[in-house]
């Protein structure tokens, strides 16, 4: 017996008329849950009685942020002062401590142990004459100042072709213009080795991780205030000379609309 292929696609694209027609009836059943629709969700969430669920309502927020940032961020925030339980409150100031936390610049790093050391060079006359110096105390593995070279016992006397000011600790202006750079960039260290001066390109690291809770804190606790002075909850801090406060340098984040930094309060004893 010989099938009929015009018989058998008759028969399949009948089968499919049905199935098309119940999806144009029912088109939410079609769709996909719309973003804001599963947020909504999971911030819900977040003043359940039970712990886990509180828990994975949290994490699924922090973890989406890194494709929809802005849109947590700012349902997060207005929930924040919308909300009176403690819970609820605690958990969206340390989602947005871990938003605005991420939004900052990654300062530059070495990864050295140091401590001032000044040095002494002849001057034209031929008479000893001090000079400021970074003595390096330890290397510390994998990381820039390691694969770039340094030693323990290098003294690091310019950075990318200056001196270092004889009215400040050397080790103090080597560490903030260190973190006055981002990762990646390039810096040019001078320094004596022995009797050898040698010079040496250093591509910085980024600071790792817990280093700069303070920075984070404080960056959150400026974003914080701004948002509360927006919504008229403060009066902002002004200067001698009448103007508003800047941030703190370096702290400076590139949030729509505003520059964004949350202390977290004490998580409140919720545990279920």
């Amino acid at each position: 017996m010989h099938s009929c292929p015009h018989l058998a696609l008759t028969v399949l694209v009948s089968g499919l008329l049905p199935f098309a027609a119940q999806l144009s009836a029912n088109p939410e059943k079609a769709s996909p849950i719309q973003p804001k629709e599963e947020f909504s969700t999971l911030f819900a969430q977040l003043g359940s009685d039970s712990f886990p669920i509180r828990q994975v309502a949290q994490q699924k927020l922090q973890e989406a942020a890194s494709q929809n940032r802005d849109l947590i961020l700012e349902q997060s925030l207005s929930r924040y002062f919308q909300s009176n339980d403690p819970e609820v409150r605690y958990r969206l100031r340390s989602t947005m401590f871990g938003i605005v936390g991420s939004s900052l610049r990654k300062e530059g790093f070495i990864g050295i142990r140091m401590m001032d050391a000044p040095v002494q060079f002849l001057n034209n006359g031929g008479n000893a004459q001090p000079e400021r110096a970074v003595q390096i105390l330890s290397v510390l593995p994998d990381t820039a100042a390691s694969k770039a070279g340094l030693r323990q016992g290098d003294k690091i006397i310019r950075l990318d072709g200056k001196a270092f000011d004889n009215n400040a600790p050397a080790y103090f202006e080597l560490s903030r213009y260190i973190r006055s750079k981002s990762s990646g960039e390039n810096v040019k260290l001078a320094l004596k080795r022995g009797f050898q001066e040698i010079e040496l390109n250093l591509v910085l690291g980024a600071r790792p991780e817990g280093i700069d809770e303070d920075r984070r804190a404080l960056a959150f606790s400026e974003w914080m205030d701004q948002q509360k002075i927006a919504r008229g909850i403060i009066k902002p801090e002004t200067e001698d000379d009448g103007n508003p406060r800047p941030p703190a340098p370096g702290n400076e984040l590139r949030l729509p609309g505003r520059i964004s930094p949350i202390i977290p309060e004490q998580a409140p004893d919720k545990q279920k």
